[in-house]
C-alpha cells in the first residue's frame, strides 16, 4: 500500500469520526427541540402561522401540521406532520421520524455536509431507543455501520458499500481497530494495543501480541483473569498467526507466533466453552443426507433445520447453526456448538450415537477431518449430524467446504 492511499484512508477515518463525533450532539439538540415543542402538539392543519400562547411570563408557539415558522423571520423553520418533523439546524433540516408509532424518534436523517441532500441516517431498527444502523455518504460513496452488541456504539463497518464488512471495532470503544483496505476480506491494518493508532504505521512496531508472562525465564504466554482480556489475546495471537502467514514470514516466527495463538485460545475457551448439562437420550430418527458447500471469501452458514445458507450480515448468528470464516490455514475449519463422536460413515450413525450433553455453550472453532462424524447441537436446540466431504482451498485464506448432513427428526 502506497503513503498516498495511506494518507488518504487516514483522512477518511479521521473525517468519519468527526461526523461520528459531532452528530450525536446536533441529534441531542433536534431531540430537545422536538421535545420542547410537542408538548404544545400539532393542532389544526396545512401550513397557516403559528399562534402563541402564553403562560406566565413566557410566551410559546403554537405549532400546527404543516411548515411553521416559529421566530417570525419569514422562514419556515419546523415542519409537524404524523410521524414526522423536519428542524432547521445551521441552514438544513433534521428530519426525525417516528416510523413505527410509538410516540418516540426512531430515524433521523442529517444533511452533515450542507449541500441540501440528506446525506446520513440513524436508524433504531429494533425500536429499543438506541441506534442499530448508520448510513452515511461521504464524497459519493455510502457506507455502512452497525451495532452487533447492543450497547449505542457501531461495531462492524461497510465503508465501501460493496456489502462485505472491512472494519472492526474490536473492544467496542467506538474506534476502528481492524481495516481491510483492499476489501479482500482480511483486516491490513490492526490497532492491537486500541491506543486509537494503526500499529502498522508506528515505528518499531512488534506485530505479535505481547507476551504477557514467563515460565522459568523463558517468555511465555500467561491467561488474565477475566474473560474479556483473555478474548483480547486470542483475536490479537489469531490475527498475527494470519498475518504472517500471508507475508510468508519465516517459519520460527510463525511457529513463535502459533505456540501462542493456542496458548490464548485455550486461555479464551476456558471461560467460554462450559458445556450443557444432560437433559435426557436424545429421540427421534435421522432423516435423509443433504449437502450444503460453504464458501469462506467472506463469512457463510448454514440453517440446518430449512438447509438455507446465508451471509453473517443477513441477521447476525444468532439464527445459524454452523458457520464459517476465512481462516489462513490448510485444513478446512468450521464454527458451531459440535462434538466429535469419531471415525465412522454418516449412514451409519444411530440417533443412539449422538450425546444428550457435553456440547459447549459458547461456539467453538477448529479442524474437521475427514472420515469423523461430528454432532452439532443447533440453535433452536435440535441435533444434526455432519461429516467433511470435499475441501479446497481457495486463496490464501479462502476455503470451499462441502459437508453431508443428517437432521434428528421428530
Amino acid at each position: 500500500m502506497g503513503k498516498l492511499t495511506a494518507i488518504i484512508l487516514i483522512l477518511l477515518i479521521l473525517a468519519g469520526l468527526y461526523i461520528y463525533r459531532a452528530n450525536p450532539h446536533i441529534i441531542d439538540n433536534v431531540i430537545h427541540i422536538k421535545d420542547n415543542l410537542a408538548g404544545n402538539g400539532p393542532s389544526g392543519g396545512g401550513a397557516s402561522p403559528t399562534s402563541t400562547a402564553t403562560t406566565g411570563t413566557s410566551t410559546q408557539p403554537t405549532l400546527k401540521q404543516g411548515w411553521n415558522d416559529i421566530d417570525g423571520d419569514g422562514i419556515s423553520d419546523v415542519y409537524v406532520g404524523k410521524g414526522l418533523s423536519a428542524v432547521n439546524v445551521n441552514g438544513s433540516y433534521v428530519i426525525t421520524r417516528d416510523r413505527n408509532g410509538d410516540g418516540v424518534v426512531d430515524a433521523i436523517y442529517l444533511d452533515t455536509t450542507g449541500d441540501g441532500n440528506l446525506d446520513t441516517a440513524y436508524l433504531d431498527n429494533d425500536y429499543n431507543g438506541k441506534t442499530d444502523t448508520w448510513v452515511t455518504e461521504l464524497n459519493g460513496v455510502k457506507s455502512y455501520s452497525w451495532d452487533m452488541s447492543g450497547d449505542g456504539i457501531p461495531d462492524v463497518y461497510d465503508t465501501n458499500g460493496d456489502g462485505k464488512a472491512d472494519a472492526w471495532d474490536l473492544n467496542g470503544d467506538g474506534t476502528i481497530d481492524e481495516r481491510d483496505v483492499d476489501y479482500d476480506g482480511n483486516p491490513d491494518l490492526h490497532d492491537y494495543n486500541f491506543d486509537g493508532v494503526f500499529d502498522e504505521f508506528q515505528a518499531n512496531v512488534t506485530i505479535a501480541p505481547p507476551e504477557n508472562g514467563s515460565t522459568s525465564g523463558v517468555a511465555g504466554f500467561v491467561c488474565p483473569d477475566n474473560k474479556e482480556d483473555a478474548y483480547r489475546l486470542y483475536v490479537q495471537a489469531y490475527n498475527n498467526v494470519t498475518q504472517l502467514m500471508a507475508k510468508n514470514q519465516s517459519s520460527n516466527e510463525t511457529v513463535k507466533a502459533y505456540k501462542i495463538y493456542l496458548q490464548a485460545r485455550e486461555c479464551y475457551e476456558s471461560f467460554s466453552t462450559s458445556t450443557t448439562s444432560s437433559s435426557g437420550s436424545v429421540t427421534g430418527k435421522l432423516g435423509p443426507v443433504h449437502r450444503v458447500t460453504l464458501n469462506t471469501d467472506g463469512s457463510m452458514a448454514v440453517k440446518f433445520s430449512t438447509g438455507e445458507v446465508k451471509a453473517s450480515w443477513s441477521n447476525g448468528w444468532e439464527d445459524v447453526d454452523l458457520f464459517a470464516e476465512p481462516w489462513c490455514v490448510d485444513y478446512p475449519a468450521v464454527l458451531g456448538h459440535y462434538v466429535d463422536i469419531g471415525e465412522m460413515g454418516i449412514g451409519d450413525v444411530t440417533v443412539g450415537d449422538i450425546p444428550s450433553s457435553g456440547y459447549p455453550s459458547d461456539e467453538v472453532g477448529g479442524e474437521i477431518k475427514a472420515g469423523h462424524v461430528y454432532v452439532n447441537r443447533n440453535s433452536d436446540g435440535t441435533y444434526t449430524v455432519f461429516t467433511l466431504v470435499d475441501h479446497e482451498k481457495t486463496g490464501d485464506c479462502s476455503h470451499r467446504i462441502t459437508i453431508a448432513y443428517r437432521n434428528v427428526e421428530g
